[in-house]
Parts: structure tokens; C-alpha cells; sequence
């Protein structure tokens, strides 16, 4: 059976002889294929969990394909254990999915001696941390914080990424020796946590004494180091104190050694800066300084320290005068209050005007307000 192709006729396989069955075929077959409906099978995105991750996956989903879940690395399933597998439904949703996994706990690491250890987050479980600290007189020797993390050596465990520290006692090594001089303890290689050391200074084979200076006690403080420097011993002398112009009130001696002290006055005329006190330094000299008496400066009329006020020369004011310094003239106290009585009376007076012209101006009729009403006297 052939098709014949009429000139006038719209098939396509009619277009041109050249056209066989073969055409007509193909063309029919096309579009049937494009005529066929597609089915749904492209479900939403696999829901997303922090503890949990797919089994398996691939690029699309029908529904009714289930999925299988599972517990990440460091991570366990809940007890008691939850669903962990979702379906893809026709309306391409999934069906409910909770998380279902937790974090798997590392070994409790205990307290250590002479220390404790904190749990961040009050947990051990996987990604917590702890942090260590010693007691008073204790020093830390290891890692201060330590991390729950999976094993290197088995994925299926969790342990702290590093061992336990110690809690160490505070020790100083000993504090050093002094010419001239000498500490207690000082037969020992070590000394503990606040353990105190006194330095004394050896007897002098001169006509001096020895004296320390410095801190005599020292005291090992924490990371094994003691709270100063060792003192020293030596000779410090100060020479006699002999103010100029003035004497001593106090510290007699024949000799002045470290930290002595003396008080002095000064000669009347003279002065002092500051305070009267001087004690002998470290450096054998007096501090602040020598004690030295200043000579006051004169005056025309008097003599006095510089420290006091003094008034300008010139005419002192007569009692009753109410004259400047310069000259001009000033009110007394009486002429002042008499002024002030006065013009305290002309305000009242005044009030009182005011007032009877307001009360009497309410009896006049409404057509009489503009009429002037004349005082005689205020």
C-alpha cells in the first residue's frame, strides 16, 4: 500500500517525492515519544542533620525510596534509639526525621592531686574541654586544657587529645649568698612555697659595723622565685650632724650608721626647708640632705620667714577711718544699713499705692474706667 502525494495535499511526507514510508514512520514515532507524560520522581533535598548523615546517596529520588541515616563520627545513636530513615512521599516531601544521635563521652579524667578540673560545658562528651588548675602553692606542669576528640588510632572512640597535668610544688632554688654576710637555711638545695629566709650581716673586723641593706627577709613566692633581691652588707657612715645655725634636738651618738635619725632646730633668725628630720642613707650621706638652717631675709620693719605673710609698709588705718588703702573713701557699716532701710520703706509704700488704686478702681462704673483720678500727695 503507497500513499499517493497529491500536489495540493499538506502531508510532510507528501512534500517531495523523494519521501518514503520510512519518513512517515519516523516523524509519527517522535511524536508519540514527546506526547508520553513524565513521571514525578524528583523529591525535595535530603533533609540535613548535625549529628547524623546519609547512609548512601544519589542524584534523584521517587517516591517511596527510603533513606537510611547514621551517626557521624564521634557521635552515637540515642537511647533510646529513634527512627533514622526517611521516606520520599508523592507530594515529594519527606517524612519527619528527628536527630537521632549524640555525643559519645570521653573518660572521666578525675581530679588531680593537689588541683581540680573544670568541665566547661559540666560534660565530657565529644568536642567538650576541661580545664585544669592547682592549688595555692602548686604550679601547673602539662597542658592546661584538655579536648575530647576521636581517636587517631580508632574512629570508633573518642579520648582527650592529651595526658592529665601535674600539680607540682612551688620549690625556689636558693636565694644566693652575700659578701660580708649570711641567710638562714643556707645548708639546704631547695626551698618550699612560702618559706622564709633572714640574711644577717657577719661581725666587722674594723672599727665599723656592718649594716644590711636591703630587704632582710625574703620570701619564695610563686614560679619558684623569691620576692627581692638579696640585701648587701656593708660599711655606711654618715658624718656628724652639725647644722649651721642651729643644734640638735635628738639622736645623739657618737657614730652614725644606716638609717639613724636626728632632729634639729634652727638658731632664731634661720629657718629650715622642709622638715626637721634626717636619717643616714645608703650611700653615706645624710637624706634629703645635711641639715642646714637658712637665714631669714630682712625686712625695713621686721624680720620674718618667708613662709609667713607679711603687710605692705605704710600708714595702718585709724579705727573709724573708712579709707582705702589707696586713699579713696569707703561706706561705713551705718551709712549702708540706712540706705538699705530706705529703700526697703519706698517699696513698701509704694506696694501699698499700688494696691489701694487697684481696690478702689473696681467702684467705678464700667463707663467711668477711662476717667483719671489725680493724688494730691503719695
Amino acid at each position: 500500500m503507497t500513499v499517493s502525494c497529491a500536489p495540493l495535499a499538506a502531508h510532510p511526507c507528501c512534500l517531495e517525492k523523494r519521501f518514503s514510508l520510512l519518513c512517515c514512520f519516523g516523524i509519527s514515532l517522535m511524536a508519540a515519544v514527546l506526547l508520553i507524560p513524565k513521571p514525578s520522581d524528583a523529591c525535595d533535598d535530603l533533609p540535613r542533620f548535625e549529628f547524623m548523615k546519609p547512609n548512601a546517596t544519589k542524584p534523584s529520588y521517587n517516591p517511596g525510596d527510603i533513606v537510611y541515616f547514621v551517626c557521624r563520627p564521634g557521635y552515637k545513636p540515642i537511647v533510646p534509639p529513634l527512627p533514622m530513615s526517611s521516606v520520599c512521599q508523592p507530594n515529594n516531601m519527606w517524612t519527619p526525621l528527628e536527630e537521632a544521635c549524640t555525643g559519645k563521652q570521653c573518660q572521666n579524667p578525675g581530679e588531680p592531686a593537689n588541683g581540680r578540673v573544670v568541665a566547661v560545658n559540666a560534660s565530657f562528651s565529644f568536642g567538650s574541654q576541661v580545664h585544669y588548675s592547682c592549688n595555692e602553692g602548686y604550679q601547673l606542669r602539662g597542658e592546661s586544657i584538655l579536648y575530647c576528640v576521636i581517636s587517631v588510632t580508632d574512629e570508633k572512640k573518642v579520648v582527650w587529645n592529651d595526658d592529665p597535668p601535674l600539680c607540682i610544688r612551688i620549690m625556689c632554688p636558693p636565694p644566693g649568698k652575700i659578701p660580708n654576710g649570711k641567710y638562714t637555711g643556707s645548708e639546704k638545695d631547695e626551698f618550699e612555697y612560702n618559706e622564709v629566709v633572714t640574711y644577717s650581716c657577719n661581725p666587722s673586723n674594723g672599727p665599723d659595723e656592718y649594716s644590711l641593706v636591703g630587704e632582710s627577709n625574703l620570701i619564695c613566692s610563686g614560679n619558684g622565685v623569691w620576692s627581692s633581691n638579696p640585701p648587701e652588707c656593708k660599711v655606711v657612715k654618715c658624718p656628724f650632724p652639725d647644722p649651721e645655725n642651729g643644734r640638735l634636738l635628738s639622736g645623739f651618738r657618737k657614730k652614725y650608721y644606716y638609717k639613724a635619725t636626728v632632729t634639729f632646730e634652727c638658731s632664731p633668725g634661720y629657718y629650715h626647708e622642709g622638715e626637721n628630720i634626717a636619717v643616714c642613707g645608703s650611700d653615706s650621706t645624710w637624706e634629703p640632705a645635711k641639715p642646714t638652717c637658712l637665714k631669714e631675709p630682712e625686712s625695713p620693719h621686721t624680720t620674718m620667714p618667708p613662709s609667713s605673710t607679711t603687710t605692705p609698709p605704710g600708714p595702718r588705718p585709724s579705727p573709724g577711718d573708712d579709707s582705702n588703702p589707696d586713699g579713696t573713701k569707703t561706706l561705713g557699716g551705718g551709712i549702708i544699713a540706712v540706705i538699705v532701710i530706705s529703700v526697703l520703706a519706698v517699696v513698701v509704700a509704694l506696694c501699698g499705692f499700688l494696691y489701694y488704686r487697684h481696690k478702689k478702681k473696681g467702684t467705678y462704673q464700667t463707663g467711668e474706667s477711662h476717667r483719671e483720678v489725680k493724688f494730691n500727695s503719695l
